[in-house]
């Protein structure tokens, strides 16, 4: 038992005793989160992002093999509710960003292989953007807000990144040869840089935005990293296949390699209570882990496929999009609903 005791209290594993006269009077735990609520997002949800100007989280929602169709869902922070939705039927959405200064989000199409610019202010859809090839499939959405671009992965074969002008909403130029799947995308300590993650080889390339080309490359640390953060100073990257979230220098030196939830996907950070929240597809749940000594503090049942998490940089919830189990249709036999799938949860 790890005990540290003071003159008024007592820690034990993590726990505040308070004592009077040599008696342990009650017990807490300190600086715990915990799952406050969880309602319906949409269908066939996949990530969000949220506002700066006007608070709200949007939800993509690329809709069903039952329930065909595609949105953005606008959802109410504090209590989850759908206060709105913008259509966008023609080409389902999946991964989203977010340029706050000019209030547009850039939707990653993967069916109809674009992407969509939509004005949130608005709710109107202002342009789909295609970079001209045969075969496409686009996945996540980075913007550099700064210089009004916005990147967009695709895991074709060699994958490449699309870079759209913000300005024009057009399709600018891609960076080629970026290996065998690549798909989340990070900054770090500037935009002159890209942080990759490419599941196919188990490893981070680094991509100058400038000379458009590969800088570098280094292992992720796990197998299968799908998606990549930063702290501000190190990368934090979730590893799918080996349920590891890993911390690496900018250079790639692995400094802690932290075991979670088998399927770890999601992955964000916390600057406000410095906690990092991994979501666990295939384990349902969300790992909360303190991003200073890498300690798991806990492992929150959200939903049925965590797919997905926002922090809100103005409080530190942290909202996680959960997918819902999917299958076939059988005929003659009823629809079955997974209740605790295409919801939204609230981490606080």
């Amino acid at each position: 038992m790890n005990t540290l005791e003071t003159n008024q209290h007592k820690f034990v594993n993590g726990k505040m005793l308070f004592t009077l006269a040599g008696l342990f009077v009650f017990t807490f735990q300190a600086q715990a989160q915990k799952l406050e609520k969880s309602a319906p997002a949409g269908t066939g949800i996949y990530e969000a992002v949220i506002s700066a100007k006007d608070g709200h989280i949007y939800v993509t929602s690329a809709g069903s093999r039952t329930n065909p169709g595609g949105a953005l869902y606008k959802i109410n922070p504090k209590d989850l509710a759908i206060v709105d939705s913008i259509l966008l039927k023609e080409n389902p959405p999946f991964g989203i960003g977010i340029n706050n200064k000019t209030h547009i989000a850039y939707t990653s199409n993967t069916r109809t292989n674009s992407v969509s610019a939509v004005d949130l202010q608005t709710g109107k859809l202002i342009a789909t953007i295609s970079n001209g090839a045969k075969e496409s499939h686009t996945r996540e959405v980075l913007v550099d807000e700064g210089n009004n671009l916005i990147y967009v992965s695709d895991v074709g074969d060699p994958s490449n990144i699309w870079v759209i002008d913000g300005k024009t909403n057009k399709f600018s130029h891609q960076i080629d040869n970026l290996g065998k799947t690549a798909t989340g995308m990070t900054f770090l300590k500037g935009i002159d840089k890209i942080y990759l993650t490419v599941i196919g080889e188990n490893a981070i390339y680094v991509v100058n935005t400038k000379t458009k080309a590969v800088e570098k490359k280094f292992p992720s640390g796990g197998e299968a990293p799908v998606n990549i953060t930063t702290d501000g100073k190190n990368l934090i990257v979730a590893n799918q296949k080996s349920g590891t979230v890993t911390v690496l220098s900018e250079d790639g030196a692995l400094l802690k390699s932290i075991p979670t939830g088998n399927g770890a996907i999601g992955i964000a950070y916390d600057p406000i209570k410095k906690r990092i929240y991994s979501a666990n597809r295939q384990t349902g749940t969300t790992s909360v882990i303190d991003a200073q000594s890498y300690e798991v503090l806990q492992e929150l049942p959200t939903g049925s496929l965590p797919n997905h998490v926002k922090i809100d940089p103005n409080t530190g919830t942290a909202y996680v999009i959960n997918k819902a189990k999917g299958g076939r249709p059988v005929e003659g036999q009823p629809v079955v609903v997974d209740k605790n799938g295409d919801t939204i949860s609230k981490i606080n």
